[in-house]
Protein backbone atom coordinates (compact mmCIF):
# COMPACT_ATOMS: atom_id res chain seq x y z
CA UNK A 1 0.00 0.00 0.00
CA UNK A 2 3.16 2.15 0.62
CA UNK A 3 4.22 1.60 -2.63
CA UNK A 4 1.13 2.35 -4.03
CA UNK A 5 0.87 5.89 -2.68
CA UNK A 6 4.28 6.86 -3.05
CA UNK A 7 3.54 5.99 -7.17
CA UNK A 8 0.51 7.60 -7.23
CA UNK A 9 2.42 10.88 -5.47
CA UNK A 10 5.22 10.32 -7.63
CA UNK A 11 2.42 10.45 -10.91
CA UNK A 12 0.75 13.85 -9.28
CA UNK A 13 4.16 15.68 -9.13
CA UNK A 14 4.87 14.64 -13.05
CA UNK A 15 1.61 15.66 -13.78
CA UNK A 16 1.66 18.73 -11.96
CA UNK A 17 0.07 20.37 -15.51
CA UNK A 18 -2.93 18.61 -16.98
CA UNK A 19 -3.34 18.47 -20.58
CA UNK A 20 -5.78 20.60 -19.79
CA UNK A 21 -3.36 23.33 -18.13
CA UNK A 22 -1.34 23.03 -20.89
CA UNK A 23 -3.82 23.80 -23.85
CA UNK A 24 -5.13 26.94 -21.52
CA UNK A 25 -1.60 27.93 -20.87
CA UNK A 26 -0.58 27.46 -24.65
CA UNK A 27 -3.89 29.37 -25.48
CA UNK A 28 -2.55 32.17 -23.39
CA UNK A 29 1.13 31.85 -25.02
CA UNK A 30 -0.66 32.28 -28.56
CA UNK A 31 -2.95 35.28 -27.79
CA UNK A 32 -0.11 37.08 -25.72
CA UNK A 33 2.27 36.54 -29.36
CA UNK A 34 -0.59 37.79 -31.49
CA UNK A 35 -1.20 41.18 -29.45
CA UNK A 36 2.73 41.50 -29.39
CA UNK A 37 2.60 41.08 -33.50
CA UNK A 38 -0.46 43.24 -33.68
CA UNK A 39 0.70 45.93 -31.69
CA UNK A 40 4.30 45.93 -33.69
CA UNK A 41 2.46 46.19 -36.44
CA UNK A 42 0.79 49.70 -35.72
CA UNK A 43 3.72 50.64 -34.36
CA UNK A 44 6.00 49.79 -37.12
CA UNK A 45 3.29 50.00 -40.29
CA UNK A 46 0.87 52.51 -39.05
CA UNK A 47 1.65 55.94 -40.93
CA UNK A 48 3.62 58.48 -38.08
CA UNK A 49 2.35 62.05 -37.31
CA UNK A 50 3.96 64.89 -39.32
CA UNK A 51 6.63 66.77 -38.31
CA UNK A 52 5.12 70.03 -37.79
CA UNK A 53 6.85 73.33 -37.85
CA UNK A 54 6.80 74.64 -34.17
CA UNK A 55 5.96 78.12 -35.22
CA UNK A 56 2.45 77.68 -36.62
CA UNK A 57 1.97 73.88 -36.38
CA UNK A 58 1.24 73.05 -39.35
CA UNK A 59 2.48 69.78 -40.90
CA UNK A 60 6.27 70.50 -43.40
CA UNK A 61 4.30 69.29 -45.86
CA UNK A 62 1.80 71.93 -45.76
CA UNK A 63 -1.66 72.52 -44.51
CA UNK A 64 -4.84 70.29 -45.73
CA UNK A 65 -6.66 73.80 -46.21
CA UNK A 66 -6.90 77.86 -45.99
CA UNK A 67 -9.37 79.76 -44.12
CA UNK A 68 -8.24 83.21 -44.24
CA UNK A 69 -10.27 85.63 -41.52
CA UNK A 70 -10.22 88.76 -42.46
CA UNK A 71 -11.63 91.32 -39.93
CA UNK A 72 -12.52 95.25 -40.16
CA UNK A 73 -12.87 97.47 -37.39
CA UNK A 74 -12.05 100.67 -39.16
CA UNK A 75 -15.02 101.56 -37.57
CA UNK A 76 -16.14 100.42 -34.08
CA UNK A 77 -18.26 97.36 -33.71
CA UNK A 78 -20.50 97.55 -30.27
CA UNK A 79 -21.14 95.13 -27.40
CA UNK A 80 -23.90 92.86 -29.07
CA UNK A 81 -22.26 92.90 -32.41
CA UNK A 82 -19.42 91.93 -30.75
CA UNK A 83 -20.43 89.17 -28.75
CA UNK A 84 -22.30 87.88 -31.36
CA UNK A 85 -19.14 87.95 -33.94
CA UNK A 86 -16.70 86.29 -31.34
CA UNK A 87 -19.43 83.13 -31.35
CA UNK A 88 -19.71 83.39 -35.23
CA UNK A 89 -15.38 82.98 -35.16
CA UNK A 90 -15.87 80.28 -32.73
CA UNK A 91 -18.27 78.20 -35.03
CA UNK A 92 -15.41 78.48 -37.62
CA UNK A 93 -12.64 77.94 -35.52
CA UNK A 94 -14.52 74.89 -33.90
CA UNK A 95 -15.36 73.33 -37.39
CA UNK A 96 -11.87 73.28 -38.78
CA UNK A 97 -10.80 69.92 -40.22
CA UNK A 98 -7.01 68.68 -38.90
CA UNK A 99 -4.09 70.64 -40.43
CA UNK A 100 -5.99 73.07 -41.68
CA UNK A 101 -4.74 76.33 -41.79
CA UNK A 102 -6.34 79.61 -40.03
CA UNK A 103 -4.78 82.72 -40.81
CA UNK A 104 -5.61 86.20 -38.90
CA UNK A 105 -5.79 89.70 -40.88
CA UNK A 106 -6.64 93.38 -39.74
CA UNK A 107 -8.22 95.50 -42.56
CA UNK A 108 -5.87 98.78 -42.31
CA UNK A 109 -6.53 102.06 -42.76
CA UNK A 110 -4.99 103.57 -46.43
CA UNK A 111 -1.48 103.90 -46.40
CA UNK A 112 -1.10 100.96 -43.75
CA UNK A 113 0.24 97.78 -45.06
CA UNK A 114 -1.91 94.51 -44.02
CA UNK A 115 1.66 92.02 -45.17
CA UNK A 116 1.60 88.88 -43.17
CA UNK A 117 -0.98 87.42 -40.91
CA UNK A 118 -1.37 88.59 -37.18
CA UNK A 119 -1.25 84.59 -36.45
CA UNK A 120 -0.88 81.58 -38.75
CA UNK A 121 -2.11 78.59 -37.06
CA UNK A 122 -2.29 75.16 -37.78
CA UNK A 123 -5.56 72.99 -36.37
CA UNK A 124 -3.75 69.56 -34.83
CA UNK A 125 -6.26 67.09 -35.09
CA UNK A 126 -9.30 66.01 -32.99
CA UNK A 127 -7.53 64.65 -29.47
CA UNK A 128 -10.75 62.21 -29.27
CA UNK A 129 -9.74 60.20 -32.09
CA UNK A 130 -6.48 60.32 -32.31
CA UNK A 131 -4.75 56.60 -31.37
CA UNK A 132 -3.24 55.44 -28.55
CA UNK A 133 -0.55 53.79 -30.09
CA UNK A 134 0.86 55.73 -32.48
CA UNK A 135 -0.40 58.94 -31.67
CA UNK A 136 -0.84 61.01 -28.51
CA UNK A 137 -4.12 62.30 -27.81
CA UNK A 138 -3.52 64.20 -24.50
CA UNK A 139 -0.30 65.99 -26.67
CA UNK A 140 -3.57 66.95 -29.10
CA UNK A 141 -5.71 68.00 -26.77
CA UNK A 142 -3.10 70.64 -25.12
CA UNK A 143 -1.69 71.69 -28.84
CA UNK A 144 -5.73 72.35 -29.84
CA UNK A 145 -6.94 74.46 -26.82
CA UNK A 146 -3.11 76.55 -26.17
CA UNK A 147 -1.75 76.61 -29.51
CA UNK A 148 -4.59 76.46 -32.10
CA UNK A 149 -8.30 78.03 -30.30
CA UNK A 150 -7.15 80.11 -26.89
CA UNK A 151 -4.60 82.23 -29.17
CA UNK A 152 -7.37 83.00 -31.93
CA UNK A 153 -9.53 83.72 -29.01
CA UNK A 154 -7.64 85.88 -27.74
CA UNK A 155 -7.05 87.95 -31.11
CA UNK A 156 -10.57 88.19 -32.32
CA UNK A 157 -11.65 89.77 -29.18
CA UNK A 158 -8.79 92.27 -29.32
CA UNK A 159 -9.23 93.08 -32.60
CA UNK A 160 -12.99 93.81 -32.11
CA UNK A 161 -12.10 96.25 -29.70
CA UNK A 162 -9.95 98.51 -31.93
CA UNK A 163 -10.86 102.03 -32.43
CA UNK A 164 -12.14 103.34 -35.97
CA UNK A 165 -10.19 104.32 -38.87
CA UNK A 166 -10.43 107.48 -41.14
CA UNK A 167 -11.07 105.11 -43.94
CA UNK A 168 -12.37 101.53 -45.10
CA UNK A 169 -10.12 100.26 -48.08
CA UNK A 170 -11.42 96.68 -47.90
CA UNK A 171 -10.92 96.11 -51.83
CA UNK A 172 -7.75 96.79 -50.71
CA UNK A 173 -7.67 94.34 -47.95
CA UNK A 174 -8.59 91.54 -49.75
CA UNK A 175 -6.31 92.03 -52.30
CA UNK A 176 -3.42 92.03 -50.09
CA UNK A 177 -4.30 88.73 -48.28
CA UNK A 178 -5.28 87.17 -52.12
CA UNK A 179 -1.52 87.84 -53.06
CA UNK A 180 0.20 86.98 -49.53
CA UNK A 181 -2.24 83.61 -49.11
CA UNK A 182 -5.15 82.60 -51.14
CA UNK A 183 -3.16 83.16 -55.03
CA UNK A 184 -0.48 81.52 -54.00
CA UNK A 185 0.60 78.83 -55.95
CA UNK A 186 1.13 76.02 -53.84
CA UNK A 187 -2.09 76.41 -52.50
CA UNK A 188 -3.91 76.22 -55.84
CA UNK A 189 -5.57 72.89 -55.33
CA UNK A 190 -6.33 73.45 -51.22
CA UNK A 191 -9.44 73.66 -50.31
CA UNK A 192 -10.02 77.68 -49.09
CA UNK A 193 -11.76 80.34 -47.53
CA UNK A 194 -12.07 83.87 -47.19
CA UNK A 195 -14.07 84.88 -43.74
CA UNK A 196 -14.58 88.36 -44.04
CA UNK A 197 -16.49 90.34 -41.05
CA UNK A 198 -16.98 93.88 -42.39
CA UNK A 199 -20.37 96.30 -42.95
CA UNK A 200 -18.91 96.37 -46.44
CA UNK A 201 -18.67 99.40 -46.40
CA UNK A 202 -15.53 100.49 -48.50
CA UNK A 203 -14.48 103.98 -48.18
CA UNK A 204 -11.21 105.30 -49.43
CA UNK A 205 -10.72 108.11 -52.19
CA UNK A 206 -11.32 106.43 -55.26
CA UNK A 207 -14.65 104.78 -53.79
CA UNK A 208 -16.67 105.53 -51.04
CA UNK A 209 -19.94 103.81 -50.38
CA UNK A 210 -20.58 107.29 -48.24
CA UNK A 211 -20.21 109.70 -50.60
CA UNK A 212 -20.99 107.59 -54.03
CA UNK A 213 -23.68 105.22 -54.84
CA UNK A 214 -23.48 101.84 -54.93
CA UNK A 215 -23.26 100.92 -58.55
CA UNK A 216 -21.37 97.89 -59.55
CA UNK A 217 -21.74 98.46 -63.55
CA UNK A 218 -20.18 101.98 -63.05
CA UNK A 219 -17.37 100.66 -61.28
CA UNK A 220 -16.43 98.04 -63.39
CA UNK A 221 -15.52 100.40 -66.09
CA UNK A 222 -13.18 102.37 -64.19
CA UNK A 223 -9.35 102.50 -63.88
CA UNK A 224 -9.79 101.74 -59.94
CA UNK A 225 -11.37 98.80 -60.82
CA UNK A 226 -8.72 97.06 -62.40
CA UNK A 227 -6.16 97.93 -60.08
CA UNK A 228 -8.04 96.25 -57.26
CA UNK A 229 -8.20 93.09 -59.25
CA UNK A 230 -7.27 89.96 -57.77
CA UNK A 231 -6.96 86.25 -57.59
CA UNK A 232 -9.75 84.47 -55.67
CA UNK A 233 -10.18 81.28 -57.69
CA UNK A 234 -11.21 78.51 -55.90
CA UNK A 235 -11.72 80.54 -52.89
CA UNK A 236 -15.46 80.30 -50.89
CA UNK A 237 -16.44 83.89 -49.69
CA UNK A 238 -18.41 84.31 -45.98
CA UNK A 239 -19.51 87.79 -44.87
CA UNK A 240 -20.29 88.26 -41.39
CA UNK A 241 -22.40 91.34 -42.58
CA UNK A 242 -22.12 93.92 -39.70
CA UNK A 243 -25.07 96.22 -39.56
CA UNK A 244 -24.69 99.97 -39.21
CA UNK A 245 -26.47 103.15 -39.37
CA UNK A 246 -24.74 104.11 -42.21
CA UNK A 247 -26.61 101.57 -44.58
CA UNK A 248 -30.01 103.65 -44.18
CA UNK A 249 -28.54 106.06 -46.87
CA UNK A 250 -28.52 103.20 -49.43
CA UNK A 251 -32.00 102.21 -48.95
CA UNK A 252 -31.37 98.86 -48.23
CA UNK A 253 -28.15 96.49 -48.14
CA UNK A 254 -29.54 94.36 -50.80
CA UNK A 255 -27.31 96.75 -53.82
CA UNK A 256 -24.52 96.52 -51.40
CA UNK A 257 -24.40 92.85 -50.64
CA UNK A 258 -24.89 92.63 -54.61
CA UNK A 259 -21.88 94.81 -55.31
CA UNK A 260 -19.57 92.71 -53.54
CA UNK A 261 -20.82 89.29 -54.91
CA UNK A 262 -20.72 90.49 -58.13
CA UNK A 263 -17.04 92.18 -57.38
CA UNK A 264 -16.09 88.60 -55.45
CA UNK A 265 -17.13 86.51 -58.93
CA UNK A 266 -15.09 88.61 -61.43
CA UNK A 267 -12.16 87.71 -59.01
CA UNK A 268 -12.76 84.06 -59.69
CA UNK A 269 -14.22 83.36 -55.95
CA UNK A 270 -17.70 82.67 -54.80
CA UNK A 271 -19.80 84.33 -52.22
CA UNK A 272 -21.13 81.57 -50.78
CA UNK A 273 -22.76 83.24 -47.30
CA UNK A 274 -24.01 86.29 -46.00
CA UNK A 275 -24.76 86.31 -42.07
CA UNK A 276 -26.54 89.35 -40.17
CA UNK A 277 -24.55 90.03 -37.24
CA UNK A 278 -27.03 90.69 -34.19
CA UNK A 279 -27.03 94.40 -33.69
CA UNK A 280 -27.10 97.88 -35.06
CA UNK A 281 -23.63 100.18 -35.03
Amino acid sequence: MAAARRRRHRRSRRGDLSPRDLAIGGGIAVTVLVLLVVAARFTVFAPKPPDRDPETGCPEAGPAALTAILIDVTDQIGAISRTDVLAHLDEYVADSREDEMVLAYEAKPVGDEIGAPLLSVCHPGDPDEASEWTENPRLIRRRLEERFEQPLDRLFAELLGRDAAPTSPLMESVQSVAVSVLGRHEYADLPKRLILVSDLMQNTGNLSFFRQAVDYDAFAGTNGAGALGTDLRGTAVEVLFVQRTAHQRLDGTRGLIDFWQRWIEDQGGTLNRVVRVDGVN
